[in-house]
């Protein structure tokens, strides 16, 4: 079977677009594909296509030049270095897009299980309450990090079939340990899904501890502009993808080629951005940690964080994103967020200008608010998603907000 070990820099591949299979190799950055469907020369040519025995682009529902650039990229990036089954990719029009074919291409049945965390991004936990759970898939919330609860359940509940992780999990920043999780979901024929978002592949390889789905809003990090919504999921079983590409393919969850064009662009910076995306958060975590205002950080680049260990052996750096909790609560969260003057107040994350919101009323409205505070979704939780800008431009805002 062939392995994924490739003879170009991480740095490289996301800036190359001299990629297998690539043919336009005359247009120095590949085109956006603007079309609908493909013609065929001839009609032998068409049927050999439509019957499975040639390979040809036929539809843009199915498949599209712009988005195979992108999707032979990040399975390269995510597979990067590892001595596993070459990944494949699959791109989606969203994050929950990604998501959702993922957990729909299992084929779960009334009375299945997910077992997952309770500090999910709100709009998983609100589509796996009510496409699964209105369906008659069972739900699990637990604790992901009580290992040996997580053993017993996999021993008495067999109708568990798919353990969902998010690490590190949105907003608060807990860390997961995938190598155990997905040696222990294997041990009892579960499969694994990671959320990867947070870390991109170049902080985080889920892949690498023997995950079998990877999952990414590439709206987020990998994009990293804010200019275009998508997704993508990463696998190594064939078979699964080809699952996986059924549910894009029968839902219509394909992204716009415009939207991959702008993901391909954004890419090429990841390296770049990511670097100073965590040496802004690095600083800024350590700043709100000294503030009198600020009751707690959740940023495991802090010593004092729990995960602090585990985010050091399973990620090369702690990522740009961090949340905190003011002592004032809620209303000390409101002054701060109608203070802040370059700071952003918007839903989203991952883009080179720094972000703020509140979870509780914004992204996380829909969870279920006794699961929100169990699972450390607070009232006054604030999330920042650190920029590139100037750091000091970033912690003067705060600073002066919090006056």
């Amino acid at each position: 079977m062939p392995k994924n070990i490739s003879t170009k820099g991480f740095e490289t591949i996301c800036i190359s677009d001299r990629l297998p299979g690539r043919t336009e190799h005359f247009s120095h950055v590949p085109p956006i594909h603007a079309t609908s469907t493909f013609v065929y020369e001839n009609a032998e040519k068409a049927m050999n296509v439509f019957q499975g025995n040639e390979e040809a682009y036929i539809y843009g529902r199915w498949h599209n030049p712009s988005y195979t650039i992108i999707e032979q990229k990040i399975a390269l990036l995510e597979g990067f270095g590892l001595d596993i089954p070459a990944p494949q990719a699959i791109l989606f029009s969203s994050g929950m897009a990604a998501i959702s074919s993922v957990v729909l291409s299992l084929g779960l049945k009334p009375g299945d299980t997910v077992l997952t965390q309770g500090n999910l991004y709100g709009t998983t936990t609100e589509m796996l309450n009510t496409i699964l759970g209105e369906h008659g898939v069972n739900i699990l919330y637990e604790n992901l990090k009580d290992l040996t609860n997580i053993e017993a359940l996999l021993q008495g509940n067999k109708s568990i079939k798919l353990i969902y992780i998010e690490t590190p999990a949105n907003p608060t920043l807990d860390c997961y340990d995938l190598h155990a999780l997905a040696t222990l979901a294997k041990t009892h024929g579960v499969l694994t899904a990671a959320d990867n978002t947070f870390a991109t592949p170049y902080l985080q390889q889920p892949l690498s501890h023997g995950i079998d789905f990877v999952m990414h809003s590439t709206t987020k990090f990998l994009n990293g502009h804010g200019n275009a919504i998508g997704g993508i999921v990463v696998g190594t079983d064939a078979k699964l993808m080809k699952q996986v590409w059924r549910m894009r393919k029968l839902l219509g969850g394909n992204p716009s080629p415009f939207d991959a064009f702008l993901l391909n662009n954004g890419i090429k910076t990841l390296v770049l951005r990511m670097e100073k995306h965590c040496d802004n958060a690095e600083k800024v975590a350590a700043w709100l940690q000294e503030h009198p205002a600020v009751e707690q950080v959740n940023y495991t680049g802090l010593p004092s964080h729990p995960d602090h260990e585990l985010a050091i052996a399973q990620m090369r750096r702690f990522g740009g994103i961090l949340s905190f909790e003011l002592k004032g609560g809620v209303e000390a969260g409101i002054k701060l967020m109608n203070g802040v003057k370059h700071c952003v107040l918007t839903a989203s994350l991952g883009t080179a200008d720094t972000l703020i919101q509140h979870p509780a009323s914004m992204t996380h409205v829909q969870v279920n608010k006794t699961q929100r505070l169990q699972f450390g979704i607070t009232d006054g939780l604030v999330r920042l998603s650190v920029g590139i800008e100037d750091v000091d431009d970033i912690i003067n805002d705060l600073e002066q907000a919090l006056a």
